[in-house]
């Protein structure tokens, strides 16, 4: 008698949990991959569009910036300066302020490049820290599984195939039933009394 409530309570147990395909862990597995080689994608992505920003911005210092600040200074130029004798001066007064404008616009882009780049960061960690917790729900899940299994089958040699499993299974989720179904009527009368 006792064996057998072993057995049934086993069996119960064991039948409880829902099942997970075999290859769940390694398709988990395959899928935080891709995430992974996605954010690097994302990353190389950022940083050949910033790039591609650096090569515009010096292209619009040197063709159309440059050109506006030289007309600039001509304009505010005595019209009786000797230009070949004073382009060294002129040129030590332009080189600075093209310089900064250059400078404060790269400054402009990598700010903006590296808040991009931390935010993907940002939203990587998060995706990688739950996708870590899934993989490892979805492992302890075929341990768990596996380790069932070999109990089951261990049950059914222990009693030589003579305990009808599903039948057992059928009855006790009848009576779980029936007795939520008892225990809401009792709960009824109760409140009736009160």
């Amino acid at each position: 008698m006792f064996k057998k409530i072993i057995v049934f309570c086993l069996f119960l147990g064991i039948t409880s949990c829902a099942s997970i395909p075999k290859s769940t862990p390694t398709l988990t597995k395959d899928i935080i991959n891709e995430g992974d080689a996605m954010h690097q994608l994302n990353i190389a992505l950022v940083n050949q569009l910033f790039s591609e920003r650096r090569v515009r911005l010096n292209n619009f210092i040197t063709n159309s910036y440059t050109p506006t600040i030289i007309k600039k200074y001509q304009e505010l130029l005595p019209a009786d300066l000797d230009y070949k004798q004073e382009l060294p001066n002129i040129i030590k007064a332009i080189v600075p302020v093209i310089n900064r404008k250059r400078d404060s616009l790269q400054d402009l882009l990598l700010n903006q490049q590296q808040k991009i780049i931390a935010g993907l960061n940002s939203n990587f960690i998060a995706y990688a820290k739950a996708t870590s917790s899934l993989q490892n729900l979805i492992n302890a899940s075929t341990k768990l599984e596996s380790a069932q299994e070999n109990a089951l089958s261990s049950i059914k040699k222990l009693t030589a195939n003579k305990v009808n499993f599903k039948n057992i299974e059928s009855k006790m989720d009848s009576l779980l039933h029936k007795t939520g179904l008892d225990m809401g009527k009792l709960l009824k009368v109760e409140q009736l009394i009160k």
